[in-house]
Formats: C-alpha cells, structure tokens, sequence
C-alpha cells in the first residue's frame, strides 16, 4: 500500500491463519425454535422409554399373564364351587367316586366323579393324522374304537365339506392336565387331573377351543357343529357339554365330542339327552 506522507509503499502483513469472529446462531434467541427442540429431546426420551417398557413387558409376558390368570381364577373358583354344591345337593349319588375298572367306553367322569386309577393310561392307543383328519399337534392319539370311528366320521366330512377335519386335543394325561390346570384355568371350563374325559382316550375337541360365543360366531365352525349334531351319533360321538353347567357340570362346549359307542350315542340323540343326565337316571 503506498503512503502519500513518506513516499513509501507500505506492507500489509496478512496471516491466512487469523479466523474471523464467531458470531451467535440467532435462532438460539428464538422461543419457537428452543421449544422445538425441547420437544426433540422429550420425544426421544419418551420413545426411549416406551421401547425399554415394552421390552420389559415382553420378557415377562408369561408371568404376567399368570398373575393375571390367577386373579380371575379366583373369582371364577369361588362361583365355580357353589354351583358345585348347589349340584351336589340336588343329587348327592352322583358325587360319589365311582370306583372300578376305569376302561369301559361308557366310563362316566366329571367335577366329582373321577378314575379309580390316577395313572390311568389307555392301552390301545394310536395316532388321528390320516387323510381325512388333521392333527395340528402332529402326536394326537385316541384308542383304537373311537379312532376307527373318527376316521369314517372324518372321511364322510370330507365327502360334504372338501376339508380335513381338524383334532386340536384328543387324549391327554394325567400329567398333561396337571400342566392346563396350572394356568389357572376354571373347573367348570378345563377339568380337574384324574377327572378329565380326554384321560378316558375316547373324547376329542375338534376345530377350535375357545368359548362357545367365539366358536358359534365363525360360520365355517356353525356349518361344522350342525353337520355335527346330525351326524356324528351314527358314528358313535356325543356332544358331551351341551347344556350347561347345571345338567353338564361343565360350561357349553361345541367342539368336544366323546366316544359311546354307537348304541348310546343314537339313545342320547333320540332322546335328546346329555351323558350327564343318563348317568343320572341310570342310578
């Protein structure tokens, strides 16, 4: 630069290194700006905890849904036990254990009346699969007269409906039931161990068990349970729980079906009774 006092050219030293002054970010000042990232950060956290929560929620489904179980097991036992007593009182013949020989196909059991036999295993057992039944289990097994019997039922289905028939529980033991009464499951919906008509080999649920409101309200299991209810006396299958806790013992169930062999089973469908109450008369 040349200075006009001296004559002289002066030199400006100029350094690349020298930074500028900063300045603020004046969106720092703004209130709407700050509040949006406020928001930002609870948003985050808030998401952050929902997830941990949820995880949490997820690793302990199990024991919650326990509790929850056993909350209503509770309340459902305490009227479960009154109706008890209150059939008890109508007929207390029909409470008694009913000792014996625990392999007839007519054996009777219910709340009250039990095996002789806690370990009782059916002998002749074998697997329901075929090409007419559907064992969604892949081991489901019943003796061999009630599956004789529900292989032509099953393949006379598949002739009306084109579709297997489905088996979602047939025989289950003593221990098998142990494990079902453990999640906290009502006397007058899943039976008792030592009192269960699955130990007997003979009875089946079939499609879906569920309540009797969910079953009805699906039209393909309606078609079903008619076709049913027609039907499946010729092969020998009786629709055990159909009226109720106070005839049955047990609460409606459209899928559960029991072998009687097919002399009592046309006698119980003519007559338009329940196994319960023939077992009753016939004391």
């Amino acid at each position: 630069m040349f200075n006009k006092k001296t004559g002289k050219s002066k030199k400006i030293n100029i350094n690349k290194n020298d930074k500028r002054k900063k300045t603020f970010n004046p969106n720092l000042f703004n209130p709407i700006y700050r509040i949006r990232i406020y928001a930002y950060i609870f948003t985050f956290f808030l998401v952050l905890y929902l997830v941990s929560l949820i995880f949490v929620i997820h690793q302990n489904r199990y024991f919650i849904a326990t509790k929850i179980n056993h909350i209503n097991f509770v309340k459902e036992q305490v009227k479960d036990n009154q109706i008890i007593e209150e059939n008890e009182i109508i007929n207390n013949d029909i409470v008694k254990k009913n000792y014996g020989d625990d392999s007839p196909i007519t054996k009777f059991v219910n709340n009250k009346i039990s095996f002789y036999n806690l370990s009782y295993v059916p002998k002749n057992l074998i697997n329901v699969s075929s090409d007419y039944v559907a064992d969604i289990k892949w081991y489901q097994t019943l003796r061999t007269e009630a599956n004789q019997a529900l292989q032509q039922m099953a393949k006379d289905f598949f002739d009306n409906f084109w579709e297997k028939m489905v088996v979602v529980s047939a025989y289950r033991s003593y221990d098998y039931q142990v494990w079902i009464k453990s999640r906290w499951c009502s006397d007058l919906f899943c039976a008792k161990p030592w009192f269960s008509e699955h130990q007997t080999g003979l009875a089946l649920d079939l499609w879906e068990a569920s309540t009797q409101k969910e079953f009805l309200n699906n039209s393909k299991f309606v078609s079903y349970f008619e076709w049913m209810k027609e039907n499946a006396y010729k092969y020998g299958f009786h629709n055990t729980y159909q009226k109720g806790v106070a005839v049955d013992w047990y609460v409606v169930e459209p899928w559960h079906w029991r072998y009687l062999g097919v002399s009592l089973a046309k006698k119980l469908f003519n007559e338009n009774i329940t196994f319960a109450e023939y077992y009753k008369n016939s004391k």
